[in-house]
């Protein structure tokens, strides 16, 4: 499985589109920091730099494109055929993808966060603000930020393999009486709370970073499971 695992990081490394996704996630991510830490102004008491690893966030946004391509971008171009004579269980298949995307998510969580935090922390000192946060409230965020990171990749292979389902949420959204719920269990409600970036004080307060870790790591596994049932019942053709 390690093979596999590793020839599926090798299979997104080599293209091009990987490394504009990554390049665009990073540079978003710290152009924005870098604008905001030396132009916004703080109150006392406030955290600046957890407000700058919230924006350190975007990047799971790239990481679950980078986990619906990891499997959709097969199909596009027609590699999906020999990728099944080479292994053709498509459980195993899948979770090297799921593997593969999982790794990446977390490589690219840990740079975007690690980045915003060094070049955040050093421009809010040079102008003489205090970031706000203790050494174990900063490492208890960038590991949150990476792990979410890397969930978001997971995510998106479940996505990838069953697309028509990705609508899903946006359809609930529209819903009013689903509103209140999804602000604190959709993705985006989650991925705070595991992030530490959202709000306790607001109307709908995030779950807790160990909660919320766990309902997105289950929604992983609902779409991976639909998603890889949905792959062994659909026909490959080259």
């Amino acid at each position: 499985m390690t093979r596999l695992v590793t020839a599926e990081i090798f299979k997104l490394r080599t293209t091009r589109t990987f490394y504009g996704i990554v390049g665009g996630a990073l540079g978003l991510v710290l152009l924005i920091v870098v604008v905001a830490s030396a132009t916004a102004t703080w109150n006392p008491g406030n955290t600046p730099l957890r407000d700058l690893l919230g924006i350190s966030g975007f990047a799971q946004v790239f990481a679950l494109v980078l986990g619906i391509l990891a499997l959709t971008s097969e199909f596009r171009h027609g590699t999906i055929t020999p990728s099944l004579l080479v292994v053709p269980d498509r459980v195993r298949l899948t979770l090297a993808k799921l593997g593969a995307s999982l790794a990446i998510g977390l490589a690219l969580g840990l740079a975007a966060t690690g980045l915003t935090a060094a070049i955040g922390a050093a421009i809010l000192n040079a102008r003489g603000i205090d970031t706000g946060l203790t050494g174990s409230q900063l490492t208890k965020m960038i590991v949150g930020v990476t792990i979410a990171t890397a969930l978001y990749a997971a995510l998106g292979v479940g996505v990838g393999a069953l697309v028509y389902l990705f609508v899903l949420e946006n359809l609930l959204q529209i819903v009013k009486p689903l509103r209140d719920v999804l602000a604190k269990y959709g993705f985006g409600g989650v991925g705070q709370g595991l992030t530490g970036t959202g709000d306790a004080g607001a109307d709908h307060p995030p779950l807790g970073q160990v909660s919320a870790g766990l309902v997105l790591a289950g929604y992983c596994a609902i779409f991976l499971i639909a998603g890889i049932a949905m792959m062994k019942r659909r026909d490959i053709t080259a």
